[in-house]
């Protein structure tokens, strides 16, 4: 559906007309519809985008702003030149196993989240050359007018009707109809994870064992 197709089934829905609605602009609908997205894209991580970027010569930390403005989470990382994914491992995993990891330097093998715009490396290259391939969950695209269709699969748009649906009708106080219209919308983001991969339970990566003691199941050296 285009942005005008989903504005319109969501004025038909709240009883307004689709040319000249009397409690909402049109410009109100298109913002709902441009949260609904987000929301989407955030709960259902239905878009997934792939940059690049250098190695650079004793870096150990990336920016996701250095890689793309549309960078909501990173997913992997990959040196493709040499077609190796790198294994998602913590910081405190890293200064378990080794307390001088920052200092170690070579061809990476692991990375770890910092913070939500910030991941590094390890080990370091000294010399850089060659690039880090990331895979990462992004924001959607803004629509740009009314032609412009959300890039969504075809099957997640009644989804945007449902969330400008139902923020409507908590403009309007109706808050029973308003939660029901709410849960539709969580089932079908819920569809909408099952429809890309996405699982609720931890990464395999990221399953460690607890004893102390124990090496991580990532395998990072001590």
């Amino acid at each position: 559906m285009t942005r005008a197709q989903i504005r319109d089934r969501i004025l038909n829905a709240l009883n307004e007309s689709t040319s000249s609605p009397v409690f909402w602009s049109t410009t109100q609908i298109d913002a709902v519809i441009t949260e609904a997205a987000e929301v989407l894209a955030e709960e259902a991580k239905a878009i997934r985008r792939t940059a690049f970027v250098g190695r650079l010569p004793g870096a150990i930390y990336y920016f996701t702003r250095g890689l793309a403005p549309d960078v909501m989470a990173i997913t992997r990382l990959w040196l493709p030149d040499q077609n190796t994914r790198l294994t998602a491992v913590s910081i405190a995993e890293l200064d378990a196993q080794n307390s001088t990891w920052a200092t170690a330097t070579g061809d990476p093998e692991y990375w770890f989240p910092v913070s939500w715009d910030c991941f590094g490396i390890y080990p370091h290259p000294t010399t850089g050359g060659g690039l880090l391939r990331v895979d990462y969950l992004a924001w959607p695209r803004t629509l740009l007018d009314d032609d412009d269709e959300p890039e969504f699969r075809e099957a997640d748009h009644d989804s945007l009707v449902m969330y400008g649906i139902y923020d409507g009708l908590m403009k309007r106080w109706d808050a029973p109809r308003a939660l029901e219209l709410f849960n539709r919308f969580m089932d079908q983001w819920q569809m909408g994870r099952a429809r890309n991969g996405v699982r609720e339970t931890q990464s395999r990566v990221y399953q460690r064992n607890t004893n102390p003691g124990s090496p991580t199941k990532s395998g990072v050296a001590r």
